[in-house]
């Protein structure tokens, strides 16, 4: 497969490279501890206080989804051997401090059971990453690779989200760069969740099938006034997804973007059964944006679309992920949950912050969706205030502090799609909040 084929040519350039390092490497250690790979080891202890809340009644009367964890994550990370090879591995251990049912929808606490029980919550202990870090350099050409377990950041159409620990996968993936120009490729087979220590092979929606992995790439080109990317990948057998990304900078204080998703179903998404899939054979979504940065204050405003139709009268959906047990690039500014990503949906998003003092930032975020189901209209909208702070005091350094709480407005569903009563939808309210406290410092 190209993709596939892509991660193995970067790593291949790799090894090449190296041998051109080694040939011109005058270094020689006096001692074994002089050795870089030990001499810039690095291990960070790192604590986070996770709390996540959500009332709704969308689905039923009324339903709170509570977790609060708390967890400590220790990072190891050697030195380079030879200017080329290191060790990185990362542990992590979380605790259960509260949980209600339904509390597995948060993504902090692990279940241990088959249900979304509160007495199903629970804590779990995992070394999520284990890796081999490989670089070259050639003259203005960097490669970096990485086998083993390892977070991915928008990588491709892959990425990774972070409650006490962070969403991993197994696989390799390169980079490579040149000036402005940067090629990744990644091939991936199984995932950590954020909020477990099981291993996962990723699957089909309804779980019938199971999909040998993920492959991806991306090659961008950025620099101080714009910036230009193209992603595709695939879940094997399963979906297959390209992305364009892009902005410009028409002065230092202002900046203008594009992202376009757009995801084709493969023939194992087609034999699901329709309830489980989210649409039919296409999903899209379009989204832009125009972003004030000032000293002080920024502003950001969004508008989006989305095209997913699905049929027999049930509500289509653009779903961000490329399988169960992995998570998908999203950088549009409709990251809410599963709101403003309905077919036909349009949607409005902003968000406003302000440094009321060098370390201490309030803000405030809202969004607005409107679409027809059925000829009549449904909208969703919330607005969340929200605040961090970040100590430049030395004594506190590594600290931060946030907190986020807002109401929302939605609709009575099943699955998404819209209960109607006398031809009109109804209300659903809500009220989510979030506060997270962590403190990172180096042990060595």
């Amino acid at each position: 497969m190209k993709l596939k084929s892509l991660t193995v040519i970067l790593f291949s350039l790799t090894s090449s490279l190296v041998v051109a390092n080694e040939s011109t490497s005058k270094y020689e250690p006096k001692s074994i501890a002089d050795n870089a790979f030990f001499k810039d080891t690095k291990i960070v202890l790192s604590t986070k206080n996770y709390w996540k809340y959500l009332k709704e009644e969308a689905e039923n009367p009324k339903t709170v989804h509570n977790a609060w964890g708390h967890g400590v994550a220790v990072s190891y990370q050697s030195g380079y051997l030879a200017d080329f090879i290191s060790l990185n591995a990362d542990f992590y251990r979380a605790f259960r401090l509260a949980a209600s049912d339904h509390f597995a929808s948060r993504g902090v606490l692990y279940n241990k059971g088959n249900k979304a029980k509160s007495s199903n919550a629970g804590g779990y202990t995992k070394i999520g990453q284990r890796y081999v870090k490989l670089k070259a350099k050639v003259a203005d050409v960097n490669l970096n690779g990485n086998i083993g377990w390892h977070t991915m950041k928008n990588f491709g159409v892959i990425s990774n989200t972070t409650r006490l620990s962070p969403t991993t996968y197994q696989g390799y993936s390169a980079t490579l760069n040149y000036g402005e120009v940067t090629l990744k490729g990644a091939y991936i087979t199984h995932s950590i969740s954020r909020d477990s220590p099981d291993k996962k092979q990723f699957k089909s929606r309804d779980g019938k099938h199971t999909i040998d992995y993920i492959a991806t790439g991306d090659i961008s080109l950025k620099n101080k006034f714009y910036s230009v990317e193209y992603a595709i990948g695939e879940s094997k057998d399963y979906l297959r997804r390209q992305i364009f990304l892009g902005s410009i900078k028409p002065i230092d204080k202002l900046t203008i973007g594009t992202q376009l998703y757009f995801t084709k179903s493969l023939n194992n998404y087609k034999k699901m059964a329709l309830s489980k899939r989210y649409f039919d054979k296409h999903a899209n979504h379009y989204a832009a944006d125009v972003k004030w940065q000032d000293d002080k204050w920024g502003a950001k405003i969004g508008i989006a679309y989305t095209d997913a139709k699905k049929g027999q009268g049930q509500l289509g959906y653009y779903h961000r992920h490329m399988s169960s047990h992995s998570r998908g690039t999203f950088m549009s500014m409709t990251q809410a949950g599963e709101d403003y990503l309905r077919h036909g949906e349009r949607a409005l998003s902003t968000i406003i912050d302000y440094k009321l003092y060098p370390d201490l930032t309030l803000g405030l975020t809202a969004n607005y969706g409107e679409f027809k189901f059925r000829h009549t209209t449904v909208r969703s909208s919330e607005f969340n205030l929200f605040t961090s702070w970040i100590p430049t005091n030395n004594s506190l350094k590594g600290l931060t502090l946030w907190g986020m709480v807002g109401p929302g407005w939605s609709y009575k569903h099943k699955n998404r799609t819209p209960i109607l009563r006398n031809g009109k939808s109804q209300t659903a309210q809500f009220l989510g909040a979030e506060f997270i406290a962590e403190y990172r410092f180096n042990l060595l």
